[in-house]
Formats: structure tokens, C-alpha cells, sequence
């Protein structure tokens, strides 16, 4: 008995001292997000179990230099973990702090699908617009603002061919001008539209273009007034390179402390672009469970899974990768990677948890779904083997 006393006792200490701050003095501390209701003793425990779990393995990944960036996990919509590792500049040793903004690389695609899902909403486009309705001279027909939010329209990936077309790479690209290539040089589309789904960042370039004709902003600007501030994500942007100044950014590695280029393709956004926080991420994850800034009932084609089977037991809805556990239920989750910066966003809505992982030093360790299920819900085994890991963007 006096055991069992002294475990819980331990474990309520982590809770409220150890799970957002660092035993290691190499591990920056932020303060803790406050739930808002009251933990009850039993799910006070349960959580201090899983941080403390959840701090071991992120602690082992940092000393092994697997790791470096902030995490966020939060359980029935309440904070269970939160802490940072390393340093968000390695030339100043400046540490990382829960305020500090990665890019988030390709999960800025489900920002872009709910930009067009609000403009669907509002009556001002439809799914079966063609791109030519709003670019007459594009060269490719038959591709839909559906087909680009699914992944299904076949074209180039323009991350490839404006490498290859643009000669000056001293100034930064713009989506305008990935447009204008397109119609120019019509690069060799990888297949016919609908049929077949294949990832596409110009899909979500073009989206993001899609929403400046339409709403006569930029689309950093229709950003900020129709999802970040609505949503207080105040460290929250769309970094246009030349356009924007980067402030409390994390900077991005390759390998080691070798710093990743700054290069030209940063001009582009939509498919790319947004740096936050993982607080911020928390705050539009949980805004999407309320009519806030959309109606749940049009969000909810963004969860539908609009493909024949990716692979094995997943899909893709409009900026979300789709995952189904055996009972069913669905995990909605991206993962991003650019110029350093690893990112991952996992949402379970039957009970809104949420995992968040920012990274801005690029390491060959694949961080494994299976291993976060296993602590939120040791009940279950969801995931058998390692072939069933999530997709890598």
C-alpha cells in the first residue's frame, strides 16, 4: 500500500511539474497550456503516466540525435504533454521554446483545402469548376478544384520542372509565375486527370491561386483574416520568400547542424508555406470541432476518402491523409517535409486527441504512429507490424 501511495504521489508530481518541463538542462521549459475543466484524480494519474512516457521516448530521440523540435500531445481535447528539445539556432545556441515557428512544410495543404471549402461554402466556387474557369489559357483540361484537392489531376509536379525551367534562381518563384510556366512550356502531365491518385504539390499551388482570384487577396492575407485570426493563431503566417519576414522562426537543417537553403521555391505557398507553433496547431485542430471559421457539415468532405485505396487501409480526403483502426473510426493525419523541417499533425476525432511534432532538423529516424497509439491506448493494439507506419508527406 505504501507503495501504491508513493507511486501516485510521484506520478501527480510529474504531472504538474515534470510533464512541460525538462529534467535535462539541455531541454528548454515553456509553461504548461491550461485546460480549461479540472482533471479528475483518475485521469490526472493516466496523463502523468503517458507524459512521463511520452518524455522518455522524445529524451532518448534527442540524445540520440534523432530529435530536434517541439511536441505537443493532447488527450480528450486536454493537454497531456508538451516540451521542446534542442536548439532552434545552432550558430547562437538559442533554445527552443513553445513560442518558437517551424514551417510545417505539407500539412499547410489542409489550410488551403478549408481556404476553398470556405469559398465553397460561400456559394463563390464549386467542386467541378475547372482550373480554366478562372486561368482560360491552362493547358490542361478536365482538371477540377475537386481533382486538386483529392490528388487526382495528374499534373507535373512543378517543384521538378521549374527547377529545370527557371534559369535566374537568385529571386524567389511565385505561384503567378508556376502558373504562367504551366501555360508557356505545358510540361508532360504524369497522367490523364481521374485516374489515379497521385501526391501533387502544384494540385495545391494551384488551389491556393485559385483562392487570390477569387477573393482578390493575396492568399497570406485571406489567411490571416479568415482562419488565423479567427482562430487566435497569432504565431501563425504564410512565409512568401522576399515578401515576408521570417521572426522567432525556427531555422531548418539538413543533416547535422548544416543549414538548409533558403531557395527560390519558397516564394510558392499552398501547398507549403505556413509556419506556426505547435500551440497554434492545437488552437485549429480543436477550432475545427466548431462552426468557427467553417460549418462542420462542409468540413466534413475534407474527411471523406475520395480515392480508390492509397494503400493498405488509407485514404485521402482534401488535405488530409485518412487512417481507419479496426473499430472503424478514422485518424485524419499529414505529414511535411521541406528545406529541414520534418513535421507531423496526427487528429483523432472520437475522443479529439491530437499529436503534433515539429522538427527543424532533418534526421533519417521515422517516427512511428504505432508507438504514439500504444501509450494513448494501451487497451487496444491497433497496428501490428511496421508496414502498417503512416505515409512519409
Amino acid at each position: 500500500m505504501k507503495y501504491i501511495i508513493l507511486h501516485i504521489l510521484v506520478v501527480l508530481s510529474f504531472l504538474f511539474f515534470g510533464s512541460c518541463t525538462s529534467c535535462e538542462p539541455k531541454v528548454k521549459a515553456d509553461k504548461e497550456i491550461k485546460n480549461i475543466n479540472p482533471l479528475s484524480h483518475e485521469d490526472s494519474v493516466d496523463f502523468a503516466i503517458k507524459a512521463h512516457k511520452f518524455d522518455s521516448i522524445f529524451t532518448e530521440f534527442y540524445h540520440n540525435r534523432d530529435f530536434n523540435g517541439n511536441v505537443l500531445i493532447a488527450q480528450r481535447g486536454k493537454v497531456i504533454f508538451k516540451k521542446s528539445y534542442g536548439f532552434s539556432n545552432y550558430k547562437t545556441r538559442d533554445r527552443l521554446k513553445s513560442s518558437t515557428r517551424f514551417q510545417i512544410a505539407s500539412i499547410s495543404k489542409q489550410f488551403t483545402a478549408v481556404a476553398i471549402l470556405q469559398l465553397i461554402e460561400k456559394g463563390l466556387i464549386s467542386y467541378e469548376d475547372s482550373v480554366q474557369k478562372f486561368f482560360p489559357d491552362f493547358p490542361y483540361p478536365n482538371v477540377t478544384i475537386k481533382l486538386l484537392l483529392c490528388h487526382r489531376s495528374g499534373l507535373p509536379n512543378y517543384i521538378y520542372f521549374c527547377d529545370d525551367i527557371i534559369k535566374d534562381q537568385s529571386k524567389p518563384l511565385y505561384n503567378f509565375q508556376v502558373v504562367d510556366s504551366l501555360i508557356k512550356y505545358s510540361p508532360q502531365r504524369y497522367y490523364p486527370p481521374d485516374t489515379r491518385f497521385n501526391y501533387s504539390n502544384t494540385g495545391y499551388m494551384l488551389l491556393a491561386k485559385i483562392v487570390e482570384e477569387v477573393s482578390g487577396m493575396s492568399f497570406t492575407q485571406y489567411m490571416k483574416e479568415n482562419v488565423f485570426e479567427p482562430l487566435e493563431m497569432h504565431n501563425s503566417f504564410i512565409y512568401e520568400k522576399g515578401k515576408v519576414e521570417l521572426q522567432n522562426a525556427a531555422i531548418g537543417y539538413s543533416y547535422g547542424p548544416k543549414e538548409a537553403i533558403d531557395n527560390f521555391l519558397n516564394g510558392v505557398t499552398g501547398d507549403k508555406g505556413v509556419y506556426t507553433t505547435t500551440e497554434d496547431l492545437l488552437k485549429w485542430d480543436q477550432g475545427l470541432y466548431t462552426n468557427k471559421i467553417i460549418s462542420m457539415n462542409v468540413l466534413q468532405d475534407a474527411f471523406k476518402p475520395w480515392n480508390d485505396k492509397v494503400k493498405t487501409n488509407e485514404n485521402y480526403g482534401f488535405g488530409w491523409r485518412l487512417r481507419y483502426l479496426p473499430d472503424s473510426s478514422v485518424v485524419t493525419y499529414h505529414r511535411g517535409w521541406w528545406q529541414g523541417f520534418q513535421s507531423l499533425l496526427i487528429r483523432i476525432p472520437k475522443d479529439t486527441t491530437t499529436i503534433i511534432v515539429l522538427r527543424n532538423r532533418k534526421t533519417r529516424h521515422y517516427i512511428q504512429f504505432q508507438e504514439f497509439l500504444d501509450i494513448l491506448y494501451p487497451e487496444n493494439n491497433f497496428f501490428k507490424s511496421e508496414s502498417d507506419s503512416i505515409s512519409e508527406n
